[in-house]
């Protein structure tokens, strides 16, 4: 079977998504592709109608979940491999809308009310039938910040779960929430209650694997791999691969190895300057789409110099955005014009209207002229001089030399500190960052509330630039609060316009999150992060 490389899917602006603070890849799932070859290899066969016949699929997923309950190991890696065995109530797609899956109907009633309505005759892989009791026990669970959910905070709005009829579960909210019915749908993934009781302290350890609905079955889970195996009471329709090994290796080069020997069927792509080699594999198919993450400078406008916002348009002009970008990238990222990408916008109005208020603003081109006369005119026409932490290896390093380098002859010295990636958290949770730091933000959904978090009080938040205007503080509440689109719309985009005049952050650039199937497997559509995540990758994965 030959299957041509795809070309990869690319939009003229910017398209991407926000979550909490993550860190490197714009995140990681489970797809699966296999070479063609003998069953033995993993490869497909075909039954005599012609049907192929997957028998073991391997996935490169690069690092192994510490827990496979969402609760308590909440990333991109975890949910791709958890929604296959654990499935959440409606499945969330990168475009924001919702597809019923485990709830046939959900209503809301009014702003602080969603009631769901359960399938019937669904059951878990170990035959017992889903109760109303197992979907409020699975979003208590995950909504619980007093037990440490991993998960609270995109459900912080979420007061109670209470079973409501026979097939009903009722969720009331202590405040609106225009996201809390996709952050369910994201988050909630349903388990059974009885096994997560017995199992308690376990749950989530390869002793106690959480039990779910999902198409798979996880049989075992180690740090080198998550086996899993098609679950025989599964309600819906049967995936294509009898099992699936989402393995763990830790390098581009090797996953790149493994898909040229065959065993591996494949792998998200974790750094993209890597993608001509996957390329250059035979039969391989790429799939690519900007990723739900954003990588951006905070500048603290409390503190010197920055408190000057000359000396922040100078900084952001001295930044070579583009030569930053294909270094650290390749062809893998795109530039960012607003602090949050279009598609934390889309779902709230027009590809086109949201396209020509990006079109609208004002970006801090690469001009050293510009950044000199911006510097003459502050309050630091001589220079300062700033500290600027960062982890080595990353486009934050190549930033910071970059900056060291064009700001030296304006007089401004740059010192980089080299932190490791928990340090470089760890500060951040400390509030112990510096005046000038890199950042990383990911949306959990396609949804502009983050903003509410860069332009309000710094405690709680991730407002390192420490910047909250008075007059912007209704806007994040209706970022946070209202259910009215256009009125959030408005709110999102003049806080983005004050942040593009203002600059307490520097909007640098949008990875993408890519994909390699080996020869043999196919996906009808390009999955996002949160396609993946939700479980709707599986759904169009093909065998040719």
């Amino acid at each position: 079977m030959n299957t041509a490389i795809t070309t990869r899917p690319r939009r003229e602006g910017v398209r991407l998504g926000v979550k909490l603070v993550t860190l490197a890849s714009a995140g990681a799932l489970v797809l699966a592709a296999c070479s063609g070859g003998s069953p033995e290899g993993g490869a497909g066969s075909s039954e005599p109608d012609g049907e192929v016949v997957v028998e073991n699929f391997e996935m490169n997923f690069f690092s192994s979940p510490n827990s496979l309950d969402v609760a308590r190991h909440f990333d991109a890696n975890t949910m791709g491999i958890m929604s296959l065995f654990t499935e959440p109530l409606e499945r969330l797609s990168g475009d924001g809308s919702l597809i019923p899956n485990l709830a046939e109907e959900v209503t809301q009633p009014d702003d602080l009310t969603i009631v769901y309505t359960i399938r019937e005759g669904v059951q878990f892989s170990n035959g017992k039938e889903l109760t109303a009791e197992d979907v409020a026990w699975t979003i208590d669970h995950v909504s619980d910040a007093e037990a440490g959910a991993a998960t609270s905070s995109n459900l912080s709005a979420v007061a109670s779960a209470e079973v409501t009829g026979e097939y009903e579960v009722t969720v009331s909210l202590h405040t609106p929430d225009p996201s809390a019915r996709a952050n369910l749908a994201l988050v909630a993934l349903v388990q059974d209650s009885e096994f997560a009781a017995e199992n308690a302290a376990e749950l989530g350890q390869p002793s106690a694997i959480p039990v779910g609905t999902g198409p798979y079955v996880a049989i075992s889970s180690s740090a080198e791999a998550v086996e899993l195996e098609r679950n025989d009471n599964y309600w819906g329709d049967a995936p294509v691969p009898e099992t699936i090994t989402a393995s763990f290796l830790d390098a581009d080069d090797t996953a790149q190895r493994a898909m040229q020997s065959g065993s591996l069927n494949g792998t998200l792509v974790s750094n993209s300057v890597a993608l001509p080699q996957y390329e250059n594999i035979p039969g391989a198919s790429i799939y690519s789409i900007p990723a739900l993450q954003t990588y951006f400078i905070a500048l603290d406008v409390t503190a010197e110099p920055f408190d000057d916002v000359h000396v922040r348009r100078a900084v952001a002009h001295a930044i070579d955005r583009e030569g930053i970008m294909h270094a650290a990238f390749g062809e893998g990222a795109s530039i960012l014009p607003a602090l949050i990408p279009a598609g934390t916008l889309t779902p709230l109005s027009s590809e086109a209207e949201v396209d020509e208020f990006f079109e609208s603003l004002e970006l801090m081109t690469f001009d050293l002229d510009a950044a000199a006369e911006e510097l003459a005119q502050s309050q630091y026409p001589d220079g300062f001089e700033v500290e600027l932490a960062v982890t080595s290896g990353t486009w934050m390093e190549l930033a910071a030399l970059n900056l060291q380098e064009n700001l030296t002859p304006l007089g401004v010295t740059v010192n980089i500190t080299s932190v490791t990636r928990q340090e470089w958290i760890d500060r951040i949770f400390s509030d112990n960052t510096t005046e000038m730091w890199p950042m990383s933000l990911g949306a959990s959904v396609p949804d502009p509330r983050i903003l509410a978090q860069l332009v309000t009080e710094p405690d709680g938040t991730f407002n390192l630039a420490n910047w909250a205007p008075e007059d912007l503080q209704s806007l994040a509440t209706d970022l946070t609060e209202s259910a009215d689109e256009e009125l959030r719309f408005e709110a999102a985009t003049t806080i983005l316009t004050r942040i593009s005049e203002e600059v307490p952050y520097i909007p640098l650039y949008q990875p993408e999150f890519t994909i390699v199937l080996a020869d043999g497997f196919a996906l009808t559509e390009t999955p996002t992060v949160i396609d993946m995540a939700s479980g709707l990758w599986m759904q169009n994965l093909v065998a040719e």
